[in-house]
This record gives C-alpha cells, structure tokens and sequence, in this order.
C-alpha cells in the first residue's frame, strides 16, 4: 500500500531544542565551581560530583561554597527514578539475603565512581522486589550482575526517550 504524500513528513534540519527536565539545569547554567549537596554530603568540585567525607569537611569550611542539593538527591525528593529492576522467582525467596547484598555492593561499586548513580528506593511486594535507581545504566549493570552470578532470566526494557530503563530478573 503506498502512503500519499501528503502524510509523509519530512526530517527538517531545524535543530531540536533542550528538553527541560525538573531536575535538569539550563544549557550553559550551571553549578558554582564548588558546592556541597547538604543532603548527602557529595561535593561539586571541578565539574564533577564526589562523595569524600575528607573534601566535604574541606569544602565546607570554605566561605564561598554553595549548598545544595545534588541532583540525585533531587530525583530521590521528587520520586523520578530512571531505571527499576524487579526481582523475582523462588530463587529470590530462598537466597535473597545473598542477592541482596550483591545490589548493595553494585550500589556501593557505583557510588564510589558517581555519587549521582545510586539506589533510590527498594520496595518489597509480595514475592517480588523492586529497586528504584537514578540512574538507567545502574539498572542494566544489576540486571547483568544478577545475571552473571544466578543466571535465570533477565529482560531489558528501554525507554524511547533512552533515559529510563526497565529491568527484570527472574529465576
């Protein structure tokens, strides 16, 4: 079946312009050069997000830090996670203690080279577990984490706008 033309649009070559998130900063905005999230105690410092308790007593006795609150702890107040992972089966039920440990340590693996790549939330419903994270590529390396340690099954759902991730886990 052919498609009149008239309903075939065509790709302009006008530039897109940047989508504002609620916890996005303007283009060409952005933090003073340093701040500390007094939330969770990460420090902005050189355009880069750190969590180091011994440059956040550092920071803070200067006059000229800004406090404020990072972005991940934004997307935590606010509740908009970009990725989920859901864990499931029998396996989950009688070795969850090891399973979960395995998350806290990628959290922790995670944290250490992003602070703003961290678990929001864990829910528990059920038979089944639910980890909210601010970031969509901390949802795939659980996903791949689990994975490669248990096996079982584990299905990955990206978003069309590429920033959320929806992972699930199952054995």
């Amino acid at each position: 079946m052919k498609i009149p033309k008239k309903q075939i649009q065509k790709h302009s070559s006008v530039k897109s312009t940047l989508r504002m998130t609620p916890i996005s900063h303007k283009k060409g905005k952005g933090l003073p050069e340093t701040a500390i999230c007094k939330e969770c105690k990460a420090v902005y410092h050189s355009k880069k997000w750190f969590l180091d308790e011994k440059l956040y007593e550092q920071k803070k006795a200067l006059k000229d830090v800004h406090v404020v609150i990072c972005p991940a702890c934004k997307k935590t107040q606010e509740n908009v996670p970009n990725g989920i992972v859901t864990l499931k089966g029998d396996f989950l039920k009688q070795h969850k203690e090891e399973i979960m440990n395995l998350v806290h340590n990628e959290d922790t693996r995670s944290k250490q080279y992003n602070p703003l790549k961290r678990i929001m939330k864990i829910n528990e419903k059920g038979g089944e577990v639910e980890i909210q994270t601010t970031s969509a590529k901390l949802a795939q390396r659980i996903g791949s984490i689990l994975f490669k340690a248990y096996s079982g099954e584990v299905e990955y759902k990206k978003h069309e706008n590429m920033e959320f991730m929806r992972v699930e886990w199952r054995r």
